[in-house]
Parts: structure tokens; sequence; C-alpha cells
């Protein structure tokens, strides 16, 4: 697909950007080495993997269509240890000061895509029955909050929507490798439109045995991107069960991670787990349903409520915290009633 010069350039200050806001935080981390040599491994910065996919290879269905791929990484600050450059947002507003005060705190940044294609990919025109072709590349800043019994995570997201996310060529050059066809619709996708989006999920703790525990939790999400309300839960069952608040999907906007650097309780204790969740979300607006927000764009007819259910397995063997999932998503839009599934992988590395 052929980029004009505008597009070009847009990728290119896209790059810089995130080239320098790397740097600056590598640059940060080397100063504090010292400090963090004082302290046990458990209480370090961690790193968050996340990948969703309908690949067989991932233990999803294989079918390539909806909720396509998606990729998150990210860089969770240790424990109350907010980093330089996030002090004056935190401070900004009174009501994240005070729970920075009373909660344990952790600070995160991030980068990640997500592709969504229509069910056949096979045709080069425009399928005007399904969802359009669309990606999403953004940069977020999240914090949370987590006491005994409950959690708040508030993530803000700054990215890009169409051909700028790179959705063709990262789908397309995987397709190269494995040896596998091309998607050919690209052309008729999303257009390029920057995006604000802001996260916010409260997860409780209702229920704490000994070998189980459940997890409800509500969300909202306002931008250009997604304007919706979420309420779910979720409920383990397992041995020497962590002190988080369950694992998180970036695609479900659960933020970056509940998962503490810190497993405060059993720090020196191994865990296994199964677990099973649902969830019920209200949209007002899905821009990978409803169309670009200004220009006119491919766009279906969406039902305004629909629900997640998964079901999966995690562990945790100090320092690493691995959890999978199988999840099931209702019918999106009346054109086509299909349910649709992908696998979900989150790994957690604390440094």
């Amino acid at each position: 697909m052929k980029y004009t010069r505008a597009q070009t350039k847009l990728n290119l200050q896209l790059a810089f950007f995130c080239f320098i806001f790397c740097s600056v935080t590598a640059a940060e981390e080397n100063m504090n080495d010292r400090n963090k040599l004082k302290k046990s491994p458990h209480e370090g910065d961690a790193f968050a993997a996340y990948l969703e996919n309908d690949s067989r290879n991932l233990g999803g269905p294989g079918t390539d269509r909806a909720y396509s791929n998606g990729f998150k990484f990210s860089y969770i600050y240790a424990q109350d240890e907010a980093p330089t450059w996030s002090k004056r947002p935190v401070h900004s507003f009174g009501f994240l000061q005070k729970e920075a005060e009373d909660a344990k705190t952790n600070v995160s940044i991030s980068f990640a895509q997500q592709i969504y294609t229509p069910n056949d990919t096979s045709l080069a025109t425009l399928i005007k029955n399904d969802r359009p072709y669309g990606a999403w590349m953004y940069v977020g800043f999240g914090l949370s909050f987590k006491e005994p019994s409950v959690a708040y995570y508030l993530e803000t997201d700054v990215g890009m929507v169409g051909p700028s996310a790179l959705g063709e060529q990262v789908q397309n050059g995987f397709h190269d490798l494995i040896h596998d066809e091309h998607a050919k619709g690209w052309a008729n996708g999303l257009k390029d439109e920057p995006t604000l989006q802001i996260f916010f999920q409260e997860r409780f703790k209702t229920y704490t045995k000994r070998y189980v525990d459940f997890i409800p939790y509500y969300g909202l999400s306002l931008g250009n991107v997604q304007i919706a309300a979420q309420i779910g839960g979720l409920i383990r069952f397992g041995l020497n069960l962590p002190s988080d608040f369950g694992p998180t999907r970036p695609s479900a906007s659960d933020g970056d991670s509940f998962v503490s650097p810190v497993n405060s309780g059993n720090i020196h204790k191994h865990s296994a787990y199964i677990f099973a969740g649902i969830r019920g979300n209200a949209l007002a607006r899905n821009i990978f349903l409803d169309g670009n927000t200004l220009l006119e764009s491919q766009h279906v007819k969406k039902y305004p409520i629909n629900s997640d259910t998964e079901v999966g397995f995690g562990f945790e063997f100090l320092p690493v915290s691995v959890a999978w999932s199988y999840v099931v998503r209702s019918p999106e839009f009346e054109e086509q009633s299909n349910f649709n599934s992908f696998a979900s992988i989150s790994f957690v590395y604390a440094l």
C-alpha cells in the first residue's frame, strides 16, 4: 500500500517520538540503578507483555476475523516509587494524589496495537455487510492504586487509528512468516484519525478463601475510540492464590495490570490456578464498528450491548507470572450475528 508524503512524515514523527520517549525513560532508569540494588528482587520494577490472537498457535480458533490480533508491552514502575515525569499529572488532580498517599501505587507506561478485520480477508473490494478493516496503535500512561480488598486503575492512551497504525504491514508481514495469504481489503479500512482514550476500572475482593476468590469489577471508557461501560467478575480456584486482583486483557479495557511486582503475603510461595469470567459491555461508540468520527468510512449497525466470557489458567513462579485465557465474544453488530473468539496470554516479569 502506497503512502502519501504527509502519511510518511507522520509515521517518521511517531517513530521519532517513541525513540525519544524510550531514551529518556532508559536514562532515568540508569540513574536509579544504585537505589534498586538496595531492594529485594520482589520489590523492583516489572515488565509485562500481552498477546491476543485468534491463531491456533496461541490456542485460538484459527479464524482470522473480527478482533484478529493485539499486543501490548508495558513497563511497571516499582510499588510506591513513581518516576519524576509522572508526579506532575498525579499532583494536578487532588483525588489522584489522595489515592497515591492512601494506597499502594504503581505507575506504568505502555506501547500497544490492536487489529480488526472483516470475516473474509480474501476480497479486495469493500464488504458492505461486515465491519471495516481497522488498526489502533497507541502509547499509554497508567496508574494503579491497590488496597487489600479494592483496586483502581486509570489509563490514558494517545495514538492513531487508520493506515498510520500499521495494521496492514503487521498483519501481512506476519502472514509472510507463516506462509499464509495476505489480507487484501485494507484499502477499504478506517482512515487516519488521532485518538485520545481514557479507561477507568475498579475491582473488589468480595470473597476470599484458601483455595478460591471472587473478584467483581466495573469500568468506564471515554474517547473517540470507545465510549462504553463494563461490569463483570472473575472467580479463581487454585493453590496459594496470588494477592493480586486477577489477570487482565488490554482489549477488555482492563488497563495495564493489577498484578503488583510485590506479591505481598506470598512472596516465597508459588501459585497455580484456573479461572472463569464474564463481563457485559454497554456501548455508545466503537470506532471499529461505527467508523471514523468525522470522515466518511465503512460502518455497521452495532448492538448496544454485548458480552465476553473467558476461561483460563495462570501460575506464578516468582519472579514470573503467566496467565492464558480463551475468550468468546457475543455478536457485536446486526449485519452478521456471529460469535467470535480468540486467545489471550499475559507475561509479567518482576525485575
